[in-house]
């Protein structure tokens, strides 16, 4: 009998595992557990890009392993888990907000039900519950906390079956007709509602820039930063200024600009003083207030602007119109860096990456019998996830490298350099079109 898919995901899995344990002896890398551990293992750090091997590896595990629980899971099962899928957020939170895992943290071999009875309403049922690997990201001070913290989220997913089938919302891709208005009962735009809440702003700044640092160690290394010495970076829409900061902290020469929401810009300036080296030369990073949809003050050979993680949060008509605002202010030498995820296949149009294994996710690995776009799909869930909330909040979507291009080429730039990184984003490498 001919049990094709299947053994055709078990040859991929196997090879991708195969090809995993090379890649961490290669790096030198400890075996992994899952077990919660006394010490971080060095592939769950925020600092450094996993090494390309391992990178590569890992992605066709997780593809293949997704593969075959839609393949072997029941479809009853499925739908079970979609519809109660829900609670995994929710359970997550109580674990967190109620400092249950904070408490955990101090008991590696394990905690009684008992000893939780002083949070939770349970009885005692003899059982030793202990933290794994995982729960670890939910530590106070780490960067799944700030994810998991953001009030709200449950009320907007609730309302995307409203929304979608709303008269007035339902075909509209104003930011100001989305989930996000029906949920929390408002005709204000996200950005306009959340300026008037600073709890959740801070809560949702410390989301996004954790979003931001966990894709930060590949942008870091895989796009040559080297040929942007000579000019000062433009970080728009920066946030609170975490990719600029750790680009000056590695590259000590570039100098970066933050520019930001008036109401952002304590937070950015606040960042700056915390974890910008004491050593950099005092002005190296600074924020300043703008809006992007302003005309952009900075203008010239001698900037490079980068925008990253901001266009995916407009309709195109508004994505375009911040593009042109960039290319009006930029130089015949300026570069503008659109720093996003691109949905689908494409290829690497840069030629120095091809031939340098130090700076792409780019290399040789193992043959796979499954095509590369289902390798793709299926370890895309995180960012796919991410897409769907965005859209819910600001009516944007994910775009392919012709959509993109199609906004680029409206705004009067052309590409000229494109970067795969060991992250779900890519550096999209731009320039005016001058006639």
């Amino acid at each position: 009998m001919n049990h094709r898919e299947l053994d055709d995901l078990q040859a991929s899995l196997n090879n991708a595992l195969n090809g995993l344990r090379v890649a961490m002896d290669e790096s030198m890398l400890p075996p992994l557990s899952s077990q919660y551990g006394i010490g971080m293992h060095p592939l769950d750090g925020l600092d450094q890009p996993t090494p390309v091997g391992v990178y590569k590896a890992r992605q066709a595990a997780l593809a293949c392993v997704t593969e075959l629980k839609n393949l072997l899971q029941h479809p009853f099962e499925k739908a079970a888990e979609s519809t109660f899928g829900m609670y995994d957020f929710a359970t997550v939170q109580v674990f967190v907000e109620h400092g249950i895992v904070d408490r955990m943290a101090k008991e590696p071999s394990g905690i009684s039900v008992k000893t939780l009875h002083l949070w939770l309403d349970s009885r005692d049922s003899g059982w030793i519950f202990a933290m794994n690997r995982s729960s670890r990201i939910l530590l106070q001070g780490q960067r799944g906390r700030a994810l998991i913290s953001v009030p709200g989220n449950m009320k907007i997913a609730e309302a995307l079956p409203r929304w979608l089938t709303h008269p007035e919302f339902g075909f509209s891709q104003s930011p100001e007709h989305t989930a996000f208005q029906l949920a929390n009962d408002t005709t204000k735009p996200f950005f306009e509602w959340v300026k008037d809440d600073k709890n959740y702003l801070g809560r949702f700044a410390a989301c996004v820039e954790a979003l931001g640092e966990y894709v930060t160690p590949g942008i870091l290394s895989d796009y040559p930063w080297q040929t942007c010495l000579k000019s000062t970076i433009v970080d728009c829409g920066g946030g609170k200024g975490s990719l600029a900061i750790a680009l000056a902290n590695k590259f000590p020469t570039l100098r970066l600009v933050i520019q930001e929401r008036e109401e952002m810009v304590e937070l950015a300036e606040a960042n700056i003083k915390a974890h910008l080296n004491p050593n950099s030369v005092p002005g190296t990073v600074v924020a300043e207030a703008h809006d992007l949809f302003s005309a952009q003050p900075r203008t010239g050979d001698d900037y490079t602007f980068m925008l990253r993680h901001v266009l995916h949060n407009w309709p195109e008509t508004q994505a375009v119109t911040i593009l042109k605002k960039l290319a009006a202010a930029a130089g015949p030498k300026s570069k503008i860096l659109i720093i996003e995820r691109i949905s689908g296949h494409y290829p690497d149009t840069h030629i120095q990456l091809e031939h340098n294994l130090t700076n792409t996710a780019d290399i040789t690995t193992s043959a796979s019998l499954i095509s590369e776009q289902t390798l793709l799909n299926s370890s895309s869930r995180m960012p796919h996830a991410l897409a769907l909330h965005l859209l819910c909040i600001l009516n944007c979507h994910e775009r392919t490298l012709d959509q993109w291009q199609t906004i680029i080429s409206r705004a009067g730039l052309v590409v000229t350099g494109l970067y795969k990184l060991r992250a779900y984003v890519s550096v999209m490498e731009c320039r005016v079109i001058h006639t």
